[in-house]
Parts: structure tokens; C-alpha cells; sequence
């Protein structure tokens, strides 16, 4: 149990990281096609690159975000039925859920080596930057994705039956008000 704390501690860090370095690569994207609009429409002198660098970016940006809502378990849900579902029932489709988004990325980190391997001899027309980059976020956060999912799996076996369901906690807390 301690070693699930300091490991989710450290993956709670991971996640900062990544919302720091998601705002970051946001901020660029911004300075960037900003640029670009203002150099094509106003001076009439496209920027070059700014296309090629605002898609490594995105592409980046996209999967840090994936990565942050895996983590969080945050993701688009349809809850209707899981709601009226017992609790050890939820539990069971919780773990069902995590493992099926972990092996989906661990392929994707998987064909995301032999991609970049096959991409990184190649570069990209304008900038002349390695095609791998494109492909180089959805290698390292697909892995580290899987991390999070087997991190996931983890709190769902240990968690313990809540005393109230949490429609019962609701209810209390309304009519107290």
C-alpha cells in the first residue's frame, strides 16, 4: 500500500509535468500561427515552417492531454447504466476499462517504435527536421500512458466499498442545505 502511494505520488508529479509542458507547447502553437497569420495576410511573406512545427506541436499537445485524462480517469464516459450498476459491479468494468486502454496503447507504443524507426531517416520538406518527431510523442506517452493504466488498475483493486453510495451522500447534502 505505501508503495502504491509513493508511486502514484510520483505519478501525480508526472502529470504536472505534463500540464506545464502542454501549456507551454500551447503557448507556441499561439506565438507561432500568430505569427504565420500576420506574416501571410499583413506582409504578404508566409512563414515557412510555421505549419511543420505547429503539427509536432499539436500532435504533442494531443497527447499530453490523452495522458492527463487517462491518468485522472476523466475521459468521455457514457454513465447511464454504469450508474445503476452495484458497486462491485462498477469495480469489475472499472478494471475491464483500464486494462483495454492499456493494451490499446501498448500497441500503439509497440507500432510507434517500428513508425519512428521507419520515419526518423526521413525529413520532414521544409524545416528538414526528422519525420520521427511527428511520431516521437505518441511513442513516449503511449508508454507512459500504460503506466498510468496499470497505476489505474491498481487504486480500482484496493479501493474499498464506499459506506453510502454517492447518490445517498447527494441526497443528504441538498436536503441539508
Amino acid at each position: 500500500m505505501k508503495f502504491l502511494k509513493k508511486a502514484d505520488g510520483v505519478l501525480q508529479k508526472v502529470v504536472i509535468a505534463e500540464r506545464v509542458l502542454g501549456a507551454f507547447l500551447l503557448f507556441v502553437m499561439l506565438i507561432v500561427c500568430f505569427m504565420a497569420v500576420v506574416m501571410r495576410y499583413v506582409f504578404n511573406d508566409p512563414i515557412q515552417w510555421s505549419d511543420e512545427i505547429i503539427l509536432i506541436l499539436l500532435v504533442g499537445f494531443g497527447y499530453l492531454c490523452i495522458s492527463i485524462d487517462v491518468y485522472r480517469d476523466e475521459h468521455v464516459a457514457i454513465t447511464f447504466f454504469y450508474d445503476k450498476l452495484p458497486w462491485g459491479a462498477q469495480r469489475v468494468l472499472d478494471v475491464v476499462r483500464h486494462v483495454l486502454i492499456g493494451v490499446f496503447f501498448a500497441l500503439a507504443t509497440y507500432y510507434g517504435v517500428l513508425i519512428y524507426q521507419i520515419k526518423a531517416p526521413k525529413t520532414l520538406v521544409v524545416t528538414g527536421a526528422s519525420q520521427g518527431l511527428v511520431y516521437l510523442a505518441q511513442l513516449i506517452i503511449s508508454g507512459i500512458i500504460v503506466i498510468f493504466c496499470l497505476m489505474n488498475v491498481a487504486k480500482v483493486l484496493t479501493m474499498k466499498k464506499p459506506e453510502k453510495a454517492p447518490e445517498e451522500i447527494e441526497e443528504k447534502e441538498d436536503t441539508e442545505a
